[in-house]
């Protein structure tokens, strides 16, 4: 029954994941602004469900100066990681920054079995089939860019630096769950990423003026991405309590399904008749690489 949770938990994750990035495309920001307002976004829910959870008295976990440091870490490197992100996208276009921001499964995967010792709790050589499996539907279900501008290879670079940033945080968030911290992870994860947001402001425009005066919607939809991100987060925290994160990080793997089709039916960006065989088999993939879990 536990397994069950977990699943269904890591699926609701990546549902989140797939849909905190709609604002962004929706409207056209400066990244470093709204991120700003996405982390925004993400302090203020987290704070109101800490509220919540405090008086539900969730609040008996044991925080120490360490754990404290590993969460405020890792919401910086989550900005940082959001941040190079975007200079992969500028240099090398979505599509193919995308490809190689896919290595975060594998990167992931690798750390928790190495540093987690998730290889003693795990069918190795499945995780490592159903691994083979999740990154190739990755490559299949990102759609290439038809453009045949040059690649610039510092854009690979950003674009695996990512990656690697974001395995990282994920690292950091079950090594804390396992801990037992997991209603405060997302506020202190949330006053780390704002914080530094703003710090990068301060030290690109000398003020806020700039992010500050960016239009009301572009504000109001970067919040509303930041509560998105919240739910994601929390949820796939509450999936680490019920299965080794190596295992959560291939279910999640499912966001670029439902990215692709929010990408096919909402913003009609992607060429159903032109890419359906190599959508269908990429999701025929990943289902695989769950199924073979169970």
């Amino acid at each position: 029954m536990e397994q069950i949770i977990g699943y269904l938990f890591a699926t609701i994750t990546s549902l989140f994941f797939s849909m905190y990035v709609i604002p962004k495309k929706v409207i056209k920001e400066k990244t470093l602004y709204y991120t700003a307002f996405l982390t925004l976004g993400f302090l203020l829910t987290a704070s109101t469900f800490c509220l919540f959870f405090t008086t539900q008295d969730f609040h008996n976990e044991p925080l120490s100066i360490l754990l404290i440091s590993l969460l405020l870490l890792r919401g910086f490197l989550w900005f940082l990681s959001v941040s190079i992100y975007a200079i992969a996208i500028e240099k090398i276009g979505i599509s193919r920054a995308t490809q190689y921001q896919n290595l975060k499964s594998p990167f992931g995967i690798l750390l928790n079995l190495l540093f987690l010792q998730e290889f003693l709790i795990t069918n190795l050589s499945t995780l490592l089939f159903s691994t083979i499996l999740t990154f190739i539907s990755a490559l299949l279900l990102t759609i290439p860019n038809t453009s045949t501008k040059k690649i610039d290879k510092l854009g690979i670079f950003y674009a695996i630096f990512s990656a690697l940033l974001l395995a990282t945080t994920n690292f950091l968030q079950k090594f804390i769950t396992n801990q037992g911290i997991v209603y405060f992870q997302p506020i202190l994860t949330a006053i780390s990423s704002f914080l530094f947001a703003c710090l990068a402001i301060l030290l690109k425009d000398k003020n806020f003026k700039s992010a500050i005066s960016i239009p009301k919607k572009h504000k109001l939809l970067a919040l509303f991405g930041g509560t998105i991100f919240y739910f994601a987060t929390f949820f796939q925290t509450l999936a680490y309590q019920k299965l080794p994160a190596s295992i959560v990080t291939i279910i999640v793997q499912l966001s670029a399904i439902w990215s692709i089709l929010i990408g096919i039916i909402i913003f009609k960006e992607i060429q159903w008749k032109q890419h359906w065989k190599r959508i269908c088999l990429g999701i025929i993939m990943t289902i695989l690489a769950i199924l073979i879990l169970l």
